[in-house]
């Protein structure tokens, strides 16, 4: 039995059975002591006596014993026998009574008094008579209530207990299993490649726990599709990136061996495009390594952030000299950060290049600092061209490039790097065109 239909279904049938038991002999045992209860009344207790002792009560209260004697004679002489029992224990009639017959009927008068079949009537005269009708037992004749229906055949309730247990029972273990034998088939399709495949909406109407694994799992395979995508991209952009400098070793090669005289420049043309693919292998295994997830506390301790931001700018102001370019700062205060210093410095000096790249001659970049409740944040704008506002938000990923910005040179990882880096920290990067031209990066990390 390892179908987890069949383990719900003999669940769900057990389940009902012993529930079944259990209502079944509260029943039986509530009829029995019922049954036994009535057993042990010494008085009928029908509609019919109860009619009998109103009439008797009726005749000793407006027309007094004698009259009474005469109706009891005549009921006797109709096998139906009342007793008129006077305070002194004797019946009007001088019929011997039981006493203990006495005794629990006028015990059970006192605990019931609403029963009608047991009457305490007072004659004209002011006598008190018990009036009442012994039970069967006492009795040839016997008095009984009206008989109840009865109970439908014990097979009958069976057979019908168990159709309706098992479709019940059939069609919950349906309900639970349908949405796993969805998943299960989904699986089998996403091992197949079938990256598509999404398995909400076949959940129906549901909202338990099963409808939110399925939701978890179209969660899943469309970020493995992302991933997946995102890879063969990276792929294909690594390509690109290595064929040009390829081709450009490779036609300076040729020209070399074509013309010895310019061997010498064809050299610097490779050693340029050898330490540009260099470059690109180092940005793909810096973003490598932020890509393979680690230990959160990871190399991470305390470091003097204004330091290393002052350093940043001071290298960045001698790479910037040969376009005349102004890199200026607010105030910076003493802060000190936890985290992984090399790749904030990585992140803020990818930025910062970045826009010394896009800035004219004679251009100013500024950087403003300010440290907020519990976050640090850190602007660096320029003076370029700017993004297309529907670029903004792709300038994060490997090896994009602005259709205005296709002519410069550049591998495209600088900022992927930057967004990971300050990613892993908790951080945000995000960019916006300045009203007046430009670009603004703006990162913030927590304090």
């Amino acid at each position: 039995m390892r179908s987890l239909f069949w383990k719900f279904f003999f669940a769900f049938l057990l389940a009902l059975l012993l529930t079944s038991i259990g209502v079944a002999s509260g029943m039986w045992l509530r009829h029995n002591a019922e049954r036994q209860s009535f057993e042990a009344i010494p008085v009928q207790v029908g509609w019919k006596a109860a009619d009998l002792v109103d009439s008797a009560s009726d005749i000793v209260h407006y027309a007094g014993i004698e009259p009474l004697k005469k109706y009891l004679k005549d009921k006797q002489r109709n096998e139906i026998t009342i007793f008129a029992i006077t305070q002194d224990n004797s019946d009007v009639l001088g019929r011997d009574v039981d006493e203990n017959l006495l005794i629990s009927t006028r015990q059970l008068l006192l605990d019931n008094p609403e029963i009608r079949s047991i009457r305490q009537a007072i004659s004209v005269d002011g006598k008190a008579l018990l009036l009442f009708i012994p039970s069967p037992e006492k009795l040839s004749q016997r008095f009984t209530p009206p008989k109840r229906p009865k109970p439908p055949p014990f097979l009958l309730l069976l057979s019908m207990w168990i159709i309706s247990g098992l479709l019940f029972s059939g069609l919950l273990a349906w309900w639970f299993t349908k949405p796993i034998r969805i998943l299960r088939k989904a699986f089998d399709d996403v091992a197949d490649g079938k990256l598509h495949t999404r398995i909400r909406p076949a959940m129906g109407k549901r909202r338990d726990e099963l409808a939110e694994l399925g939701q978890n799992f179209d969660h899943m395979t469309s970020r493995i599709s992302q991933l997946l995508t995102a890879q063969k991209r990276l792929l294909h952009d690594v390509s690109h990136e290595l064929r040009s400098p390829l081709a450009r070793m490779q036609a300076a090669i040729g020209l070399a061996q074509q013309n010895p005289d310019k061997t010498a420049k064809m050299l610097d043309r490779v050693e340029r495009e050898s330490e540009r693919i260099d470059q690109l292998i180092g940005d793909l295994l810096n973003l490598s390594r932020l890509e393979t997830p680690t230990s959160e506390n990871d190399g991470r301790q305390d470091f003097d952030f204004t330091e290393m931001l002052l350093d940043i700018i001071e290298d960045a102001r001698f790479e910037a000299q040969n376009k005349a370019i102004q890199i200026e700062h607010n105030d910076i205060k003493q802060i000190s950060l936890f985290g992984r210093a090399e790749l904030i410095h990585s992140a803020i000096e990818n930025v910062l290049r970045n826009a010394i790249k896009y800035s004219p001659d004679n251009g100013v970049i500024q950087l403003t600092i300010e440290k907020l409740s519990q976050r640090l944040q850190i602007r660096i704008e320029d003076q370029g061209p700017g993004i297309a506002p529907q670029d903004l938000q792709l300038i994060f990923q490997p090896f994009f490039r602005s259709r205005e910005n296709q002519h410069q040179n550049g591998i495209g990882l600088g900022l992927t790097i930057a967004h990971r880096a300050i990613e892993i920290h908790g951080g945000e990067i995000s960019a916006a065109n300045r009203p007046e031209g430009g670009l603004r990066i703006t990162i913030f990390l927590p304090v």
